[in-house]
């Protein structure tokens, strides 16, 4: 039926909603996505997910300078205050796993306007739970300009209450869109074998001026669920 899209589909449900089988077939399909959620949902709390990344959601106002984190390229220790007092502000991009495709199309975006950040004094820098191992392969796979700092004991992420959860990684709706790009042939990044990713941590995107003091903050409900780079750039 050269259908691609849950849009696509939809519309074809509308012209064909007369149709008895075709309404039965729709809530079999609508009534299987609420199966499908509910029980992610349960494996969430058995699983005690919505809390292992690290209880209740942080209202943050500033960052300390001192957080530990490693350079990816080097393995080198730094800390936070490397990206502070230099009259720019730093936008932090904290990544759920190597291997992530919708990570990859925000990072390509935020490089598409890069006149625009630099214009505002936007210095970008890509934050992963990560080992190193995982990150040079991620850098050299993606050729990512950014700098690429690792936060393996997810400090930053625990600061920001962001949390894991099957629900929101692997629901209905997103894997609808993942199909979507299988048939589009979008080719999805592969991780090293090797490495254990943990995919079903959520990431967010965060604006700090040269004092660590959040001006911008998104906390992702979803992989899906990341800011333009035009609300960003209003916000501040």
């Amino acid at each position: 039926m050269s259908v691609k899209k849950k849009k696509e589909a939809e519309e074809l449900w509308k012209r064909s909603y007369q149709c008895a089988e075709m309404q039965d077939a729709v809530e079999d399909f609508l009534q299987l996505g609420v199966q499908w959620d509910s029980f992610l949902e349960y494996l969430d709390k058995e699983l005690h997910l919505g809390d292992r990344i690290f209880g209740q959601e942080a209202q943050v106002k500033c960052l300390s300078p001192d957080i530990p984190l490693i350079d990816a390229q080097t393995g080198a220790t730094l800390t936070l205050g490397k990206y502070l007092g230099r009259g720019e502000k730093v936008l932090l991009v904290l990544i759920r796993q190597f291997s992530c495709l919708l990570c990859r199309i925000h990072l390509k975006d935020l490089e598409a306007h890069k006149i625009a950040l630099d214009a505002c004094s936007v210095q970008v820098v890509v934050v992963s739970f990560g080992c190193r191992e995982g990150a040079l392969h991620w850098l050299a796979e993606t050729g990512c300009q950014y700098d690429m700092v690792l936060d393996p004991h997810r400090k930053v992420y625990s600061t920001f209450g962001l949390r894991a959860s099957l629900k929101k990684v692997l629901n209905f709706n997103n894997m609808l869109l993942y199909a979507e790009y299988v048939v589009a042939n979008l080719e999805f990044p592969r991780g090293l074998p090797s490495i254990e990713d943990d995919m079903f941590q959520l990431g967010g995107d965060f604006v700090l001026d040269d004092q660590g003091r959040v001006l911008f903050s998104h906390c992702c409900d979803s992989p899906i669920d990341r800011p333009a780079v035009e609300d960003i750039l209003n916000a501040l």
